[in-house]
């Protein structure tokens, strides 16, 4: 897909949640992606759509954040072509809609239709805990992502790799930067795995939005400020386009800096 400098500008920016591993977060990123924007931006200007057959971003968010628009298109090996045809029909009517942004949450597998639609996008977030059960898998899709890309010469989708389910008080990510140094990815803020977070995942909804949830609320309010400022508002578009820009991975909020050498 080729993005004019219009569209760049003023258009909705796609955010697809992917990786063939499950189980490293897509839904609950999806979801707290969502709400973090819905306070930087009016609501109804963002559409969610959830492809998991086990609906947890459409039933969380449906609950929660009303106001936020939800379309529900699970896919699954009976409805793969149907409905992966239908959400690359759904992004494609909304794409110059002035300041809108869609958020499609994935299901882990390997689907190669999806993962082609995937590599339309204009931004991809990975998550991803620093494990090597988590890390193997995860570079494996970056590379497919990484072949796509080179195949049609263009920077997008920005990939943008979300540490996920770090321990508390963990600040070295030499590890996971050395592994994925060969790849052209942005390595956006660490969401720490917290006691009210690893509630979410087990479904008790209700107690992430207790008062004493404050390091899991400030995460995500971090992460959705990255989110706002780098691809919503085009930072990355400035950096790739950027005549010195090498393909480098990054820690959080530091490329700009790093391609001015």
């Amino acid at each position: 897909m080729n993005y004019s400098s219009d569209y760049l500008k003023n258009g909705a920016k796609s955010i697809f949640v992917a990786n063939v591993k499950g189980g490293v977060g897509k839904s609950t990123l999806s979801i707290m992606l969502a709400r973090a924007l819905a306070t930087k931006m009016a609501p109804e200007k963002i559409t969610v759509i959830d492809t998991d057959l086990q609906r947890t971003t459409t039933e969380f968010l449906t609950a929660s954040n009303p106001e936020i628009n939800i379309e529900f298109l699970p896919i699954t090996p009976t409805f793969e072509n149907t409905n992966i045809s239908l959400v690359q029909q759904f992004v494609k009517q909304n794409m110059f809609k002035t300041g809108h942004v869609i958020i499609i949450d994935t299901p882990a597998g390997t689907s190669q239709r999806l993962w082609n639609l995937v590599g339309e996008s204009y931004t991809v977030l990975i998550p991803t805990s620093i494990s090597n059960a988590d890390l193997a898998p995860t570079e494996s899709f970056i590379r497919s992502m990484d072949k796509i890309k080179a195949r049609y010469n263009k920077i997008y989708p920005h990939l943008v790799v979300c540490p996920n389910r770090i321990p508390f008080g963990q600040k070295d990510f030499s590890i996971m930067a050395k592994r994925l140094a060969n790849h052209d990815v942005v390595i956006g803020p660490a969401i720490r795995d917290l006691a009210s977070v690893r509630h979410f995942y087990n479904g008790k909804f209700a107690k992430f939005d207790h008062q004493d949830n404050i390091n899991a609320k400030e995460d995500f309010s971090h992460f959705g400020d990255f989110i706002n400022k780098f691809v919503l508002k085009g930072q990355l578009d400035k950096i790739y386009n950027n005549d010195v820009h090498e393909a480098m991975n990054v820690v959080p909020f530091q490329k700009d800096k790093k391609t001015r050498k």
